[in-house]
């Protein structure tokens, strides 16, 4: 062929497959009537209904990159989320000041909205002891909301406030249960402590607080102090839910410490060591810190008690120097078993430092021939190796143990979710467990229920309660029957075994 012809034919073929293509993008045409059809008409049926989109079963996969075919795609119509806003006479928002909150039914079986604040309080008997029955029992919670802190524009609550939410939306759902079978009535106040002793006076100076039988709060412990220093002599309780503070006001028998001391802790924990673990050594373990040797003095007449022996040899006491490169536990690994008491809370790294080294000298016994016993901080600890654990045999106290297996637990979790739409933090199983278990006490003993503690133990969802007095004999008494109540404190602690990469109660 020329090169003129060439050329000819070349154009030629370009402009048939132009031609052709345009054809591609033409609408389609119903052979039958004629009718060209959009991209919006072919999505329809015979009878016009909307036909879903194709979907593909071909998609891509982050994790590997890689495009993969899905046999089963979905096609059924995806669900629609619609928001409704919940009105604030169902949830009411917490305000800045403290209000009331409607309780269980009164005697007479009737249930109202009114504010029952107001409700009078009448004495309706009188129990052996010399407790006054009432018809109802004003209770306060005094609890750091910190609703100063919140201005409404924040996306989250401050996180020092979920604490006091956790609390008391447990004791929400006991005060509903309670509704039913109280055998009284309770006109409930809610104070926002707001973390200081400024906002403390006002509240106790308030008259709903001077009219209450029971304060259930707060946090910090000047603010405890500072609430328990307000009941003492009248007839109020303070149920201080949180701090373990063995120094929050003396000779008051109107305060009840739900959290057990530090030197309760350290006493259970030599308890449950001198009579399970059968060693035929206990040492105790301090780091170089002066202020750790002087908790030692706890467990030494804790061993004394066990014994009783007053006069028995101490248990061995052992500082060590876990900056030391040369540093070894070998020497203290004789007999049939050892168990070492470390009561630090305040240096992870050193308890890690520990750990490491005893599970290096007893790797070879897979630590059959050895227990730790440590504090609650243990719990939360993240840089400690879980091997570590496991191969010492740690135990550790702890005044909460919420078990998830437990169904009165799994229950508490179900209505609680579908009451907050949240799941409950170990808080509000403990504001659930405190206000059920007083409340009750003091309509069944009456405004001195304090005193009715002991004799009525019970086993709840976060821990046991195991009330005592604890005694202070005052300086010059000659003998014990002179001593005075100081407070009331639970002294159950629960032990918890790290075992299988969990720790499980064993108490």
């Amino acid at each position: 062929m020329s090169g003129n012809k060439l050329s000819i034919f070349v154009v030629l073929a370009l402009l048939l497959v132009f031609v052709s293509s345009c054809e591609l993008f033409k609408p389609a045409v119903d052979p039958g009537t004629g009718r060209t059809t959009s991209t919006d008409d072919s999505r329809r049926g015979q009878d016009g209904e909307d036909l879903d989109p194709v979907q593909s079963r071909r998609v891509y996969d982050p994790v590997t990159g890689t495009f993969v075919y899905i046999a089963n795609a979905p096609t059924d119509k995806m669900d629609t989320l619609r928001w409704t806003t919940v009105s604030e006479n169902r949830n009411p928002p917490i305000v800045e000041e403290g209000g009331n909150d409607y309780q269980p039914t009164d005697p007479n079986g009737t249930n109202t909205n009114e504010n029952l604040g107001t409700r009078p309080v009448t004495q309706v008997g009188t129990t052996p002891e010399g407790s006054r029955l009432l018809s109802g029992y004003n209770v306060d919670f005094v609890l750091p909301f910190l609703t100063d802190r919140y201005l409404g524009s924040e996306d989250k609550v401050d996180a020092n406030s979920l604490w006091s939410l956790h609390f008391y939306s447990g004791a929400k759902l006991a005060l509903d249960d309670m509704r039913n079978n109280a055998k009284a009535s309770y006109n409930v106040n809610v104070q926002d402590s707001r973390a200081n002793e400024a906002k403390i006076r006002t509240i106790t100076a308030s008259p709903e607080f001077t009219q209450s039988q029971i304060v259930i709060g707060a946090y910090l412990k000047s603010n405890v102090s500072a609430l328990a220093e307000t009941v003492r002599g009248k007839e109020t309780v303070l149920i201080s839910p949180y701090s373990a503070s063995g120094s929050i006001s003396q000779n008051n028998p109107n305060y009840v410490q739900v959290n057990p001391t530090l030197e309760t802790h350290m006493r259970s924990l030599l308890q449950h060591a001198y009579k399970t673990q059968g060693a035929d050594r206990i040492v105790l373990v301090t780091g170089m810190d002066p202020n750790q040797k002087a908790r030692l003095g706890y467990l030494q007449d804790e061993y004394k008690i066990l014994t009783g022996n007053a006069q028995v040899e101490p248990l061995e006491e052992v500082q060590v120097d876990m900056n030391d490169a040369n540093t070894s536990l070998e020497d203290y690994m004789t007999g049939r078993k050892t168990v070492f008491i470390v009561p630090i809370y305040e240096d992870e790294s050193f308890v890690a430092n520990f750990l490491r080294v005893l599970y290096s000298d007893t790797r070879e016994d897979f630590g059959q021939n050895v227990a730790v016993y440590g504090l609650p901080q243990w719990v939360d600890f993240t840089r400690i190796n879980f091997d570590y654990y496991e191969g010492t045999n740690v135990h550790v106290s702890s005044s909460v143990f919420i078990d998830k297996l437990n169904p009165a637990v799994r229950e508490f979790r179900r209505r609680f979710f579908e009451r907050y739409a949240a799941l409950p933090e170990d808080e509000a199983y403990v504001g659930y467990d405190v206000t059920r278990y007083f409340l009750r006490m003091a309509a069944e003993h009456g405004t001195r229920f304090q005193y009715a503690l002991e004799a009525n133990p019970e086993d709840l969802m976060h821990t046991r309660f195991r009330f005592q007095p604890v005694a202070i004999v005052p300086s010059g008494a000659t003998n014990f029957e002179q001593a005075a109540v100081d407070r009331f404190e639970n002294k159950f602690v629960n032990i918890l075994r790290f075992q299988n990469y969990a720790f499980k109660r064993v108490n």
